[in-house]
């Protein structure tokens, strides 16, 4: 019989971790009971805090009583602000360096740019020219203005006149010639005026007979309407034609257009000669003086235009932005250029708290990172009347008040507000 010998698994005992913890807990607690916890521990010095010399900026040093009691009443100066100083304790208020003016340059009249007078950083006064824009149709549109004005006050001109005796002849002579033509053809014709119209038409009536027995005689020739004959004969019947139409119509009498012509006639020649011998009406001299000013307006408005394509600097300034350059098409009502004053302001958020400390006047200290040992002198020029609702703060305005030649828009600035 074989025997089965079955293997007995192995166990790997592990370090037991916790048991070794718990020696280094015990030992802690031998060795303080070895303390003596009853010996009394030392007093610490009392703090003592530091006090701000108004006469430096340097960082104060920790002020003992005896100096305390040396300074007397001297107080340090109050600083209104919403950050601390790392280097004085100081609160202070940050803010943003901003032009005065910050104005864009926009063109009003559209077209190519023909000339460009501007570049970023350089300095320009009001009124100097920045840009020319072609002006051809302008030029076109102010010339053709000019000769309505000038139409309009001859007109004028003209009613306002006084007559000379030759023109009120012509005047009289016309309306003699407007009465007889109306006369003439209320009556129709004469016997003088029939007679000669038969005359005529019996003229013709022999010449188409003579013409039409010359084309009888080569009327056989094959090319009879390239002969001479065909051409005479073609002549003389249009003019029978005319000369009857001619003696129907003396015949017949004026029609009632022709009439209705020879009465408009006389009306227009008889008021010539009433307006020559008694002047213009009044009504007449107002509506030619009214044209006048409309014309006159046209051609301000012609011009307005034409000095529009001449783009001039609104302010004494420096340009910041160009947006344009020669052979662009500017159009109207967008920005060209951005022109910054010289002056420059900054603008803080007071805390509600503080706003009764603040005054317009108000001295303020100005540093930028830029010029970190330089300070620039201010003071609030403007409390805005209200504050924002989401930071409960008051945009107050520095100007600066002396030199500010370094401060440059844009800088990060921080602004103490000296309460004196």
């Amino acid at each position: 019989m074989r025997w089965i010998v079955w293997p007995l698994p192995v166990r790997r005992f592990r370090r037991r971790v916790p048991a070794v913890r718990l020696g280094i807990v015990l030992a802690a607690v031998l060795s303080l009971a070895a303390c003596d916890l009853a010996r009394s521990q030392p007093t610490p010095a009392p703090f003592t805090p530091p006090t701000y010399d108004a006469g430096s900026a340097a960082t104060p040093a920790t002020a003992t009583p005896a100096a305390s009691a040396a300074q007397g009443a001297a107080a340090p100066l109050p600083i209104l602000g919403n950050r601390t100083d790392a280097a004085g304790g100081l609160p202070l208020y940050t803010g943003e360096v901003l032009p005065e003016e910050s104005v864009p340059v926009i063109v009003e009249v559209g077209g190519q740019v023909i000339e460009l007078n501007m570049e970023v950083g350089q300095r320009v006064n009001a009124g100097d020219i920045l840009l020319r824009i072609e002006s051809s149709t302008l030029e076109a549109q102010r010339a053709q203005a000019l000769a309505g004005l000038e139409a309009a006050q001859a007109q004028l001109e003209l009613l306002q006149a006084e007559p000379d005796e030759a023109d009120i002849e012509a005047a009289r002579a016309a309306v003699a010639a407007a009465d007889a033509a109306y006369k003439r053809a209320l009556e129709g014709p004469t016997a003088e005026e029939l007679t000669v119209a038969e005359s005529q038409l019996r003229q013709a009536e022999a010449a188409v007979k003579r013409a039409q027995a010359a084309y009888d005689q080569v009327a056989w020739n094959p090319v009879i309407s390239a002969l001479p004959e065909s051409l005479q004969l073609e002549q003389a019947t249009l003019a029978l034609e005319a000369a009857q139409a001619q003696y129907d119509r003396l015949v017949q009498g004026a029609t009632a257009d022709v009439i209705a012509g020879a009465y408009a006639q006389v009306a227009s020649a008889r008021a010539q000669l009433r307006r020559l011998e008694e002047g213009a009406e009044p009504a007449q001299i107002q509506a030619a003086a009214a044209q006048v000013r409309q014309a006159e307006t046209a051609l301000y408005l012609a011009q307005l235009q034409l000095d529009k394509a001449t783009v001039r600097a609104p302010i004494t300034g420096i340009i910041s932005q160009v947006n344009i350059a020669v052979g662009a098409m500017a159009a109207p009502g967008n920005p060209v250029a951005i022109l910054l004053s010289p002056a420059v302001k900054v603008v803080i958020p007071v805390e509600e708290s503080n706003m009764a400390a603040l005054w317009v006047g108000q001295p303020a200290r100005i540093r930028v990172n830029a010029y970190p040992d330089r300070t620039f002198a201010g003071e609030v020029a403007i409390i805005a009347p209200e504050l924002d609702p989401a930071t409960r703060t008051v945009r107050v305005t520095i100007r600066p008040t002396g030199d500010a030649a370094g401060l440059a828009p844009g800088m990060f600035a921080t602004v103490e507000l000296l309460d004196e």
